[in-house]
């Protein structure tokens, strides 16, 4: 299985950056602050991501995207949830903690 397997539901939204060489991806909250903060920190520093906002989704579906994001990075998901080039990932706002794996 690969991050590209995980369906992932919703509207994803697309936003542009100058740095866009890593592949990032955001599973949100809409009424997280943490989210919001993390959104803005990554549009502040001119990186190009994705994210959806999970809480939005109808709850079946809300469910099954976090069991398979659990079972495939084998760790408990926070949010902001950040992926990056589908492999590598942190769960939590800490921008100190998402350079190394932005850059």
């Amino acid at each position: 299985m690969t991050f590209e397997d995980i369906i992932i539901p919703g509207e994803i939204v697309i936003v542009n950056g100058e740095k866009a060489e890593k592949d990032i991806f955001v599973f949100a909250l809409s009424t997280c602050q943490w989210c919001r903060k993390g959104k803005q920190w990554l549009s502040d520093n001119n990186y190009g991501y994705k994210f959806v906002d999970v809480d939005l989704l109808p709850i079946e579906e809300k469910r099954n995207l976090k069991k398979q994001l659990m079972e495939f990075f084998d760790a408990t998901i926070r949010y902001p949830f950040i992926v990056v080039d589908g492999k590598d990932f942190y769960a939590g706002y800490n921008p100190e903690n998402w350079v190394p794996l932005l850059e």
